[in-house]
């Protein structure tokens, strides 16, 4: 216990002497101490900024290069990074659907899509879950391990589909997609 003591008044020493070296040097150089006071400060500010900037970078371009590169059609679309609620909520009417970018759900729809693409009345916004996945979910009331359809209306949510709850995929995928714009109709049956 006296070792671990006099290691930390060591320390404490150590601190005191480089604080009043410190405090001498600044009293000795008062301009130079202030300039390299706001230089560090200035350093400090530009480096966050550019680790901030870099990380969205990384975000978009792992967005571009993993999860937008292989689409399953050509009617489903990519959202551009980092726009995902503003560009649902400048929309008049959009089509948007949530899903991780792998997993059995995922890779049926795609083989759905890929097949019957044709037979879709309109295109479909992907809105990859990835990032931040727990607040998208509760933003949007979906579980992001699972693929959602949802329709928006002037960026409101009007109806949904959840992959889960579609006993033939294979049959019944593409009808309720179609349907999906046909929120009154849903509205007007319950």
């Amino acid at each position: 216990m006296d070792r671990i003591n006099s290691v930390f008044g060591d320390i404490r020493q150590g601190a005191r002497e480089f604080l009043q070296d410190l405090e001498n040097w600044f009293n000795q150089n008062q301009r130079r101490g202030i300039l390299t006071f706001v230089g560090i400060l200035l350093f400090v500010a530009v480096f966050s900024v550019s680790m901030m900037t870099a990380q969205g970078n990384i975000r978009e371009s792992e967005y571009e290069e993993i999860v937008f590169s292989d689409l399953a059609t050509d009617r489903l679309k990519s959202i551009p990074y980092g726009t995902e609620d503003q560009f649902i909520k400048k929309q008049k009417a959009v089509s948007v659907m949530f899903a991780p970018p792998h997993g059995s759900q995922r890779a049926k729809t795609d083989e759905i899509l890929t097949k019957k693409g044709n037979e879709l009345n309109r295109d479909f916004y992907y809105y990859p879950l990835v990032y931040d996945t727990v607040n998208i979910g509760e933003r949007y009331d979906l579980d992001p391990t699972k693929v959602t359809f949802v329709f928006f209306e002037a960026g409101e949510e009007k109806n949904r589909v959840e992959l889960a709850d579609i006993d033939d995929l294979n049959s019944s995928l593409i009808p309720e997609l179609n349907r999906l714009t046909m929120w009154n109709i849903k509205t007007i049956e319950e």
